[in-house]
């Protein structure tokens, strides 16, 4: 084969040689055609800068996240958001109609209303506990206020302040002191942080004896009634709460599956919301990589269902204990993955591709795919010197975009033949640089 890649002149047979003959002489002269063709398209061994991964995919997920699901039957009557509201912890996100529900949620909104005035009634029926309740919210906001005044001094450095100037003058036979007043803003005087420092210990203090004062009062004899009346006021309150959907935490609506007037089941699906300001990635890291991840490690990610968007993270823990999965022993690594900037769409539950960043960087070789071809002797390619194609043996590696790492009797600069199709299949796809 050589003598064919060294473009030695080929002759045809003349016409009626052996049928046998002219298969192979034909089949010769495509294989010089083909390395003629190749020859005529060229490309340079390149230098690249590699940094030592591991690979590993997960699920795309938020945290907090929640499914909320009605917890009685009926007939939606009000839908108070859509999908990418933001609400806030408490909301009432959809609420049945009271009609359509059982007779014990209807007779429970009435519990709440009595319930609610009977501990009212206890706790402001003039005993010492109404009195001291009272004063812990007095003292309560007088300390906050206090609080909020030094914040204010310390952290404010354009603070109103007037400046009084006094100077000598002449008046007839004497003299007398005239007075100007100059207004600026900068920050708060030593004497004024100091003043607030103390009203804040101050006002502290209040509030602590009133906190202490109002247990020791409700720890009293009336305690357990208003243990009592408050567990009558929660317990009908829950069972109201049971025609409505209540966002459990801030964050982002996903998706609603019901419209006003849709008749809705115990058990049914109403709302997807998430805290997508938090986004993480749980993944599996085979035990002979394990070693090599560390907290801290930078990540790449990207999603299979946003092809080229590229996600950043971090490893922030590692499971020391392994788990056999597939029969092969995998360990825990969480992957917090920051959001991207704008409104871009994130698909949670898909399939994220992670490159974990566990070394350094380091120099390598790299030539273009197509120019790696692969034959009984392993892989090598075509190195163009002077007029000849010299054969030289590698192996490749990492595939970077179009280009494929290898090592092998190359320097930066060799100008090496390419081809239309390669025969380079990679050793380990999910193995980084192994």
């Amino acid at each position: 084969m050589s003598n064919w890649i060294k473009n030695k002149k080929i002759w045809w047979i003349a016409a009626g040689a052996f049928a046998v003959i002219a298969l192979l002489i034909g089949s010769l002269t495509g294989n010089a055609n083909a390395s003629e063709s190749a020859a005529a398209e060229t490309a340079q061994v390149v230098s690249l800068t590699l940094t030592e991964t591991v690979d590993s995919t997960g699920s795309l997920e938020a945290e907090p996240f929640a499914n909320l699901n009605w917890k009685t039957s009926g007939t939606v009557a009000v839908v108070n958001v859509k999908p990418g509201d933001f609400v806030k912890a408490g909301d009432i996100l959809l609420t049945l109609d009271p009609t359509s529900t059982s007779s014990s949620i209807v007779s429970a909104q009435a519990d709440v209303i009595t319930a609610q005035q009977n501990l009212d009634d206890l706790l402001n029926s003039g005993t010492d506990l109404a009195q001291a309740a009272i004063e812990l919210k007095d003292a309560k906001e007088d300390y906050e206020d206090a609080e909020y005044y030094l914040t204010y001094l310390q952290t404010n450095k354009r603070i109103p302040q007037t400046k009084y100037l006094a100077r000598l003058v002449r008046q007839g036979n004497g003299w007398k002191y005239e007075y100007d007043t100059e207004t600026f803003r900068g920050p708060a005087p030593d004497d004024w942080i100091i003043e607030a420092e103390n009203d804040l210990a101050l006002k502290k203090a209040k509030y602590e004896d009133a906190q202490r004062e109002y247990d020791r009062l409700l720890a009293g004899d009336k305690s357990q009634d208003v243990i009592a009346a408050q567990a009558k006021v929660d317990a009908a309150q829950a069972t109201v709460n049971t025609m409505s959907i209540i966002a459990p935490f801030d964050g982002q609506v996903l998706s609603v599956d019901q419209i006003a007037g849709e008749v809705v089941g115990t058990g049914d699906l109403s709302v997807n919301i998430a805290n997508l300001e938090n986004l993480y990635v749980d993944a599996q890291v085979d035990e002979s990589d394990i070693a090599k991840v560390q907290v801290g490690n930078q990540v790449t990610a990207e999603s299979d269902a946003l092809p080229g968007v590229m996600f950043t993270g971090e490893v922030v823990s590692i499971n020391p204990v392994g788990e056999v999965v597939s029969g092969l022993v995998k360990y825990a690594v969480r992957v917090n993955i920051d959001k991207p900037e704008g409104d871009t769409f994130l698909p949670l539950g898909s399939t994220m591709n992670l490159v974990i960043q566990i070394g350094g960087e380091t120099a390598t070789l790299a030539v273009p795919i197509t120019a790696i071809q692969n034959d009984s002797q392993g892989e090598f390619v075509w190195v163009v010197r002077g007029d000849e194609s010299v054969r030289v043996d590698v192996v490749g590696g990492e595939i970077i975009g179009e280009m494929v790492a290898v090592t092998g009797d190359l320097t930066e600069g060799d100008v090496v033949t390419t081809a239309r199709e390669s025969s380079f299949e990679a050793p380990n796809p999910f193995g980084g640089n192994q």
